[in-house]
């Protein structure tokens, strides 16, 4: 039978080469419809290129942005060290002690933190004092600050004098060898300069806080004083077109420089080299019963860690410190495993909505009623996956992000969020009135979202009867500022205050209210960052009254370490 087929084949393509011959408008469609195919081809080509483009430059930026917040923590940290410095001198100088004082206050800052070079006082601006006082820090004893030769080294003296706070310089190359960033603090005595105290730190044990080596597994970094100079990684950077995430360094930021190590052009063709729909969504799926499947796995794992983990503890007290850090690694791994799946997961998701918000453009028209349906449901599918993905990776991420250190105007942050809700507002008809707002120990960019969540869901849940009528109002009461957003909604049953706040609690279908269950747990997880809470107050039919618990102002806040 294969001889038979083998000899029938030629004369079947002569037959219809000889078709084509007598019907040239048929090669002609064949060779339009390869061209179209082709042209279509190279189009859907360039769109995924472009839209990888965008998609790697927002990764790099997501990914740089914990590593910058973490830089300027351990900045901040070393300047409060100086401001701390500047307050031990300042009591001092009522008395005669400084000199017998100094160096056992100075011999103690060492172990609060790593890379401390010296720390100096310089009465009358000329240094006097110095610890340690090795061979190479005695080389800055009898130095005239304000007439220090080099670019830049006097101008930050009188920057602080001028500014009545620290003032930093670098990094530079440090009088006693090595690179480190130097920070000074004017002081005053009866209104009139009396001199500096200040501080050099050498910068490896800076970036090394900041686990910046973890950034450049992918990328290629540079650091730099804005404008300035690159002190730390490659200056080649610069020149490629990096995405430049700001460190906060008091009187002058920092520019953190990333681009991936294969390049831009590398990094969105290796996005982009992605197969057609059906693919994708198979891919999709697989990808996430995998990844349930591994959650599921370290979830139980973790689980029997914990378990055994406390067994021991209530049989062997001497090992607490020890087990306690291994549960607290373990959580820290979970949360890390869960960022990092909630982050890959966003590429495909979001391969699969443009893929078929493509095909729902081209072909949508075309489609039958069932069929069109179908496509449709990937697409809102998609959408809700990747709103759900980003808002796991904020609830996650909100534990690392770094505290706030100084007050912010409760005002100012409602009427960001009100600006983010203009459009709401008008569409639904509602109002919001308020009374004057304090400061209050926190961030403006969470208690806006806070404002945002609740404001948010006042105008979701609002009664069908009678439009919304939202009023924010404030009072203080057990050392708390409390921030109150009172509505006329539909209101909660009591039994329900709890679960509310609960991550992927719903209390609707997706069909009468939209939304992934995310806003109030992230609300309250922020409220809680910044030493405070949320709770909630509501009758069914009669509204809820939502109160975000912040510490006030001139009261001390309760202490917290920010997170890895």
């Amino acid at each position: 039978m294969t001889g038979t087929t083998g000899t029938r084949d030629p004369a079947r393509w002569k037959d219809w080469g000889a078709r084509c011959r007598e019907r040239p408008t048929t090669i002609l469609l064949v060779a339009v419809t390869v061209l179209v195919l082709m042209a279509v081809w190279g189009w859907l080509d360039a769109v995924r290129l472009r839209s990888a483009t965008l998609d790697v430059r927002s990764s790099a930026a997501i990914a740089a942005t914990p590593f910058a917040g973490s830089l300027g923590g351990a900045i901040a940290k070393r300047l409060a060290l100086v401001r701390g410095l500047g307050a031990f001198v300042t009591v001092e100088l009522s008395g005669d002690g400084l000199e017998d004082e100094f160096p056992a206050f100075a011999e103690a800052l060492p172990g609060s933190m790593p890379g401390i070079r010296n720390v100096s006082v310089a009465p009358d601006f000329v240094v006097r004092l110095v610890n340690p006082m090795d061979a190479g820090n005695a080389k800055v004893v009898g130095h005239d600050l304000l007439k220090d030769p080099r670019p830049g080294f006097a101008d930050t003296v009188r920057r602080a004098i001028s500014t009545r706070d620290v003032a930093t310089h670098g990094p530079v190359e440090l009088l006693q060898g090595g690179i480190g960033l130097i920070a000074r603090q004017s002081l005053f005595k009866d209104g009139k300069p009396w001199g500096a105290v200040g501080a050099a730190f050498d910068l490896p044990p800076i970036l090394n806080e900041a686990n910046l080596s973890g950034l450049t597994q992918r990328y290629r970094v540079a650091l730099r004083r804005a404008g300035g100079m690159v002190f730390a990684g490659e200056e080649a950077v610069l020149a490629l077109e990096p995405v430049v995430e700001r460190v906060h360094a008091a009187d002058g930021d920092w520019e953190l420089a990333v681009v991936p190590v294969e390049g831009w052009a590398a990094a969105a063709r290796a996005q982009a080299e992605r197969g057609p729909l059906v693919l994708a969504v198979g891919g999709i799926g697989i990808l996430v019963v995998i990844v349930i499947l591994l959650l599921a796995e370290r979830r139980a794992t973790l689980a029997r860690l914990v378990d055994l983990r406390t067994a021991e503890l209530n049989h062997a007290r001497r090992d607490a410190d020890r087990k306690a850090e291994q549960l607290a690694l373990a959580q820290k791994e979970l949360e890390q495993f869960a960022f990092a799946a909630a982050h890959d997961l966003q590429e495909p998701v979001r391969a699969m909505g443009s893929y078929a918000q493509l095909l729902q453009r081209e072909i949508g028209a075309s489609l039958d009623e069932e069929r069109a349906a179908l496509l449709g449901q990937v697409v809102e599918g998609a959408r809700r996956l990747k709103a759900l993905l980003s808002d796991v990776q904020i609830f996650v991420a909100e534990t690392g992000i770094p505290l706030p250190d100084h007050p912010v105007r409760a005002d100012d942050a409602l009427d960001d969020a009100l600006n983010a809700l203009a459009r709401t507002l008008d569409g639904v008809g509602g109002r919001v009135r308020r009374d004057p707002l304090p400061q209050v120990m926190a961030d403006r960019r969470r208690l806006r979202e806070m404002f945002v969540v609740l404001i948010g869901n006042a105008l979701e849940y609002r009664h069908p009867d009678r439009p919304p009528d939202i009023h924010v109002g404030a009072r203080e009461g057990g050392g708390f500022a409390v921030l109150t957003v009172r509505d006329n909604g539909i209101g909660i049953e009591s039994r329900y205050h709890e679960q509310i706040f609960q991550v992927f609690r719903r209390l609707h279908g997706r069909t009468e209210h939209s939304g992934t269950g995310m806003g109030l747990p992230i609300a309250r997880k922020m409220a809680e960052r910044l030493g405070g809470r949320i709770t909630v107050s509501s009758d069914p039919g009669q509204g809820s009254a939502f109160s975000i618990h912040l510490p006030v102002v001139n009261l001390p806040a309760v202490s917290q370490e920010a997170g890895p």
